[in-house]
């Protein structure tokens, strides 16, 4: 009988050790799970614990749930901000006012800044305004005078000229370039990303003078998506084909800016 007695006494102190061993508890007798940290002390010893008094708590479950906060976390990580408010902070060296937390394809997560919360980069005109007129031999590229400083992305780089051709002989199909150089077209620090890749151009026809209803004007405009690579800004030129026409850089019409795309 006394035989009986200590099994059974061993028995129920193992199941007590067993059922112990499930929960653990950091500054509290009551753990809700299988770890559950009370940082505060402040839970109470019988029951579920008040919300409130789980606000600095750390728990995980019994199902592998991972809970700050909040005491049955939904999610495989769980967390309930207090005030002041911000329950996550992360710093990476990228962090920043306005970024967006973005993951790569492994799902490694970091900081970066929107386009939409990018600004509009205007291009610099020459100041003071100046006319630039071309001269024979009609060959190669002319510096337009005006420039644009991108940061790292994809920009839509959009530019629109005024030239004035001085007679009719001098009707052609003119282009306009982007260039890391002013004196050749060169791509360093950043690609065109259309199907012409790094020939890409802005075009239009340059009218002779003869023609009187538009005044011997002509206008060359367009769009062109680019790649600005690497980690540091570019600053890029306008470059116009050489033909035989008056560039005023102070023509109402001009423009040169970027707008942000990612």
């Amino acid at each position: 009988m006394r035989k009986l007695s200590i099994s059974c006494a061993a028995l129920l102190l193992s199941c007590g050790a067993s059922l112990f061993a499930q929960k653990t508890g950091v500054n509290t007798k009551n753990p809700q799970g299988a770890l559950h940290v009370d940082a505060k002390k402040n839970n109470a010893t019988t029951g579920v614990p008040a919300p409130a008094d789980a606000d600095d708590d750390f728990i995980v479950t019994n199902d592998g749930k991972v809970g700050i906060g909040i005491l049955s976390p939904s999610t495989s990580l769980h967390i309930k901000g207090a005030t002041p408010p911000g329950a996550i902070r992360i710093e990476d060296g990228n962090q920043g006012a306005g970024k967006l937390l973005v993951s790569n394809a492994a799902g490694v997560g970091t900081w970066t800044t929107p386009a939409v919360t990018r600004a509009v980069v205007k291009g610099v005109f020459p100041s003071p305004a100046t006319s630039i007129t071309t001269s024979s031999p009609f060959t190669g590229t002319i510096y337009a005078g005006q420039y644009i400083t991108l940061g790292p992305g994809k920009w839509v780089v959009s530019a629109g000229i005024t030239l004035k051709s001085p007679g009719s002989s001098n009707m052609g199909w003119v282009h306009a370039y982007l260039s890391t150089n002013t004196a050749v077209k060169q791509q360093t620090g950043f690609t065109h990303l259309g199907p012409a890749g790094n020939n890409t151009a802005y075009a239009g026809v340059l009218y002779g003078s003869f023609l009187t209803y538009v005044t011997g004007n002509s206008f060359i405009s367009g769009n062109s998506l680019i790649a600005v690579t690497g980690t540091s800004p570019v600053t890029i030129y306008l470059l116009i084909e050489k033909l035989d026409y008056t560039y005023n850089t102070s023509s109402p019409q001009n423009y040169f800016y970027a707008v942000p795309v990612n």
